[in-house]
């Protein structure tokens, strides 16, 4: 697990605006007080997870449910599954 530095600090400010923001591989935006990550599934797929917002104390996001989110300990509302690994036009 990666620790909460001036790095992620500064994450919280960028989402604070709205504007997305790149974490490891996941690209983070927020929607409608959603969290939005997208990014690779463990199966290899590239997934959209929708998150409810919990307030908190950094720019008014909650740290702890940044760390389960990354950690998979948090579970979505709802997830789209984008495409698959693999998948596209026959030669």
């Amino acid at each position: 697990m990666k620790k909460y530095t001036a790095l992620t600090q500064n994450m919280f400010r960028h989402l604070a605006r709205g504007e997305e923001v790149q974490y490891g591989t996941f690209q983070i935006r927020i929607v409608e007080e959603k969290i939005v990550v997208r990014g690779l599934g463990k199966d290899g797929r590239q997934l959209e997870l929708h998150y409810r917002r919990r307030p908190g104390s950094e720019e008014g996001f909650s740290k702890q449910q940044f760390k389960n989110i990354f950690a998979s300990r948090e579970k979505p509302l709802f997830s789209v599954s984008i495409r698959s690994r693999g998948t596209g036009q026959r030669l």
